[in-house]
């Protein structure tokens, strides 16, 4: 479990575009997923219970499956500019 607590710890910031003052699930999950696998490598799946808030400080937890294992993650929304989010990735304080 280290690994990817130090890995996910790495993990760069999110861009996405948002409408309405959230960013879907789907692209949640999807932007997430793909950020994920430039650290950890093949991710199975990342699951988000709803649409991301887009404003700062808005949390979320959702959990990824790297290798049949669920890891719970926390997004944070660091920055909303110009119709863009912008989040990290942290694992959840469990």
């Amino acid at each position: 479990m280290k690994k990817y607590l130090l890995m996910l710890a790495a993990a760069a910031p999110l861009l996405v575009a948002c409408g309405a003052g959230t960013v879907s699930e789907s692209d949640v999950e999807s932007k997430t997923k793909d950020q994920l696998e430039q650290s950890l490598g093949k991710v199975d799946k990342v699951d988000c219970p709803e649409d991301l808030e887009a404003e700062k400080d808005a949390t979320m937890s959702c959990t990824a499956t790297v290798e049949g294992t669920e890891i719970g993650i926390k997004l944070t929304v660091t920055k909303v500019d110009d119709g863009t989010a912008e989040w990290k990735i942290d694992l959840d304080d469990e």
